[in-house]
């Protein structure tokens, strides 16, 4: 193994501190790319682009095929199975009685 002389040594650490205080200047000058990353939390499928809402379509492909159901449109579904699942009940209470 070869052993690095002081001023490799030194060229690197050097290196390394430039490369630390440009990313630290790069947030300071431009703060908002921290808040940007956290305020886009879904992905399209489709076109893999990061997006802050899923209840509108992708802005980049249009693809819709992420939205969630409405509170009222799930409310109606559960209600629906409800009455099914009961009525199935009955007919089985009343064939194994």
């Amino acid at each position: 193994m070869k052993k690095a002389t002081k001023e490799q040594l030194d060229e690197f650490y050097l290196s390394v501190d430039q490369k630390k205080d440009s990313t630290s200047e790069e947030k300071r000058l431009n703060p908002s790319l921290k808040s940007e990353v956290k305020s886009l939390p879904y992905q399209c499928p489709r076109c893999h682009k990061l997006l802050s809402s899923r209840k509108e379509p992708c802005k980049y492909c249009n693809y819709t095929g992420y939205i969630p159901m409405s509170e009222d449109e799930t409310k109606k579904i559960r209600k629906v199975l409800f009455v099914i699942i009961l009525a199935i009940a009955i007919v089985v209470y009343i064939l194994t009685r």
